[in-house]
């Protein structure tokens, strides 16, 4: 038996599933020639219905299907057959990007589950970050093992990677048809919250390593400093105002069963009103 989570894990637990179905795909070819008979196939994340879970389905059923047929019969029946060779190349890409997570953060830590509603603390909170619910500004502990650094380089990284595969799955949202268009539009919110995690913890942890500067700083550089962490706060808001749209339109956004919801949509409003009273004080330096 092997206990797997085809659909998400706790590096982003805020969504139903990440769509990375070709890295399940490997996973499950590896699982066959490992002679591996049952699954336990759920936890409190990875048991929701998904693109990941359509694909890993086709294995158990015989004749065994090659990698590329797998996914593409899985696009097909999702979302038609003009849309499939979009999403294929948009799933592509997200696979590409997820592989560049610096496993070994803090999962349970690090503001992934929270993304843009995690406010920003222009003055340190002092309180360390407990387990899910409660990352505040505690930083130097969301990194585990790694500089901080390499993980604000890391999550900068993977969600610039993740932007072209969104485009191709925006683009042809156009052709799904008819009556697969709630479900395609939803995936595709799915697709994007993730991405906007990945890059509101980028900015999350370079705001506060410049928070650092600014309080150290001399009084002729605190200016310098204060303007990167005001373009920090804006790029926010923006992530925020997207994400409040995206959890408007999909309640399976920003919850999971055993911590329930990390946010919701008030929470992204509040996170706007913070970013803008953080923006008021950093402009009085």
């Amino acid at each position: 038996m092997a206990k797997v989570q085809w659909s998400a894990t706790w590096e982003i637990s805020a969504v139903p599933y990440i769509p990375v179905p070709n890295l399940i795909v490997p996973h499950c070819e590896n699982l066959r020639k490992a002679g591996i008979q049952g699954l336990m196939v759920s936890w409190t994340v990875g048991g929701y219905p998904s693109p990941n879970f359509d694909a890993a389905q086709v294995f158990y059923f015989s004749p065994e299907p090659d990698a590329e047929s797998a996914l593409r019969r899985v696009a097909l029946r999702r979302y038609g057959k003009e849309t499939a060779p979009a999403i294929l190349e948009a799933w592509g890409t997200f696979s590409k990007a997820f592989q560049e997570f610096p496993y070994g953060v803090a999962i349970y830590t690090i503001p992934t589950q929270h993304g843009p509603a995690n406010p920003l603390r222009l003055h340190s909170t002092g309180y360390k970050a407990a387990m899910m619910l409660f990352p505040y500004d505690d930083y130097t502990r969301w990194v585990g093992p790694y500089p901080v650094e390499i993980v604000q380089k890391q999550f900068e990284k993977m969600s610039m990677m993740w932007e072209p595969g969104l485009a191709s799955f925006r683009a042809s949202l156009a052709k799904v048809p008819s009556q697969l268009q709630a479900a395609a539009r939803k995936d595709f919110g799915i697709a994007e919250t993730c991405h906007l995690h990945f890059r509101s913890v980028a900015n999350q942890v370079r705001f506060y390593m410049l928070r650092t500067d600014w309080e150290s700083a001399a009084s002729q550089d605190r200016a310098s400093v204060a303007a990167q962490m005001i373009e920090i706060a804006e790029n926010e808001m923006e992530l925020a105002r997207r994400e409040y749209a995206l959890s408007r339109q999909n309640s399976t956004i920003g919850f999971e069963a055993s911590n329930q919801y990390y946010y919701r949509p008030l929470d992204l409003v509040e996170k706007v009103l913070n970013c803008q009273q953080v923006i008021a004080e950093l402009r009085k330096v």
